[in-house]
């Protein structure tokens, strides 16, 4: 006792045992009583799994909102383990359709490319260059880039001007039995001639789309809703299934339905889009001709769509065939087309593509 009274004597000893004491007393208050509560916690931050959970349900989300920006919002949450979870979700998709999973990356890639979009409830996609990277590839430019660009731009006006007065030059020689338009005339011909270059290639769509489908998808089909720049609804497309070969699952699909609804017109204008076997066999064409003009389909093949007021141009971006025991090129594996939607202007279309 009298040894403990002693110890108690010095003051470090006392000091000490009050330290001890308190930080008892803080661990017990930070631990049990008050503990730390961590908020506004980012994806970025989660676990590798958690992560690859997250982006699955953001897949999922954006094949019913069809929000493009949110979709984005969320990838760029996962900061620079996205494309890493990205790529972990296309080895392990889950229960995410193959087509959910191809639209959700066709976004990203945009995204990546440096483009800005916009997009209406039922999809309607637009696409823009983004100030951010258009700055970021103004500073990215050498000093001889600078220069190469303009010397380009000019060089191939004026090789557009040549070829120009070169072609009407040659069409007044037929019209006339061998007169040609004076030096006079010339510059006529050839702004004329400019105009209608620049009417062809600038050309904005209304509307832009893109539609994927992978085998298994059974339910496929694909619309997209029309709108004028002020938001007044013209019409819908879309892209759906429209025969199929063989028998089982998954489907095997031999042709698509690619039409245009034109809320000015009275009939939607359909084309279907047959695979290589299909469109041979004499039969399996003309019995999907009821459905509408029958079209090959090939790897970056265009066809037209026109009705009163619209008009579609659908390109075929990537397809594949399946391999099996049906005949060879006979079905699809996957297919990626781009619908861009067009007031109609009065020009004829080919037919057939």
């Amino acid at each position: 006792m009298d040894a403990l009274r002693g110890l108690l004597d010095r003051k470090w000893v006392v000091g000490l045992i009050g330290l001890i004491i308190g930080i008892a007393i803080g661990v017990v208050y930070a631990w049990q009583i008050n503990p730390v509560e961590w908020v506004d916690g980012t994806p970025e931050q989660l676990r590798q799994d958690l992560q690859v959970d997250y982006l699955r349900m953001a897949i999922d989300s954006y094949s019913v909102n069809h929000d493009v920006d949110l979709a984005v919002a969320r990838y760029k949450a996962l900061g620079e383990k996205a494309a890493d979870t990205l790529r972990a979700v296309g080895e392990n998709p889950g229960e995410v359709s193959p087509t959910a999973m191809q639209n959700f990356r066709a976004v990203v890639e945009i995204f990546e490319a440096g483009t800005e979009i916009e997009v209406t409830p039922a999809g309607e996609v637009s696409v823009e260059e983004t100030s951010e990277a258009a700055a970021a590839a103004g500073t990215a430019k050498s000093g001889a880039a600078r220069l190469i660009l303009p010397v380009c731009g000019i060089t191939a006006l004026l090789g557009v001007l040549l070829a120009a007065a070169l072609y009407l030059r040659t069409r007044m020689t037929a019209r006339t039995g061998g007169l040609t338009p004076t030096a006079e005339d010339a510059p006529a011909f050839v702004e004329e001639a400019m105009e209608e270059v620049s009417e062809a290639e600038e050309r904005p769509p209304l509307a832009a789309f893109r539609t994927s489908y992978s085998i298994g998808d059974d339910l496929y089909d694909d619309s997209f809703s029309i709108e004028s720049p002020a938001g007044d609804f013209l019409g819908e497309c879309g892209v759906g299934i429209g025969d199929i070969i063989g028998q089982g699952d998954p489907k095997k699909v031999s042709a698509f339905e690619v039409w245009l609804f034109d809320k000015n017109d009275i009939q939607t204008v359909t084309k279907v889009l047959l695979s290589n076997y299909a469109f041979n066999d004499e039969a399996t064409s003309s019995r999907l001709a009821a459905k509408g003009d029958p079209v090959l389909a090939e790897p970056g093949a265009v066809i037209y769509l026109q009705t009163a007021s619209l008009e579609v141009e659908a390109r075929i971006v990537d397809m594949a065939y399946g391999e099996g025991p049906l005949p060879a090129e006979s079905f699809f594996e996957r297919l990626t087309i781009e619908l861009r939607a067009y007031p109609r202007d009065g020009m004829t279309r080919p037919a057939a593509g």
